[in-house]
């Protein structure tokens, strides 16, 4: 095995706190996309429906 013990766990240690920083990251990704969603969607007006008409009756 190759490289003293500190390297080793240098290492070890980076590669730990960089899956974490990537995780915390992409969670800092959610919220800031959620609340941009959020703040564009209580700016526009809700589209209207439209209403159905009756069905017709048949005369009988």
């Amino acid at each position: 095995m190759k490289g003293t013990p500190t390297s080793l766990w240098l290492s070890a240690a980076n590669r730990a706190a960089g899956f974490w920083m990537g995780h915390a990251a992409n969670a800092v990704r959610r919220q800031q996309r959620a609340a941009l969603t959020a703040m564009s969607r209580t700016g526009t007006a809700k589209p209207r429906t439209k209403r159905r008409r009756p069905a017709k009756r048949g005369s009988a």
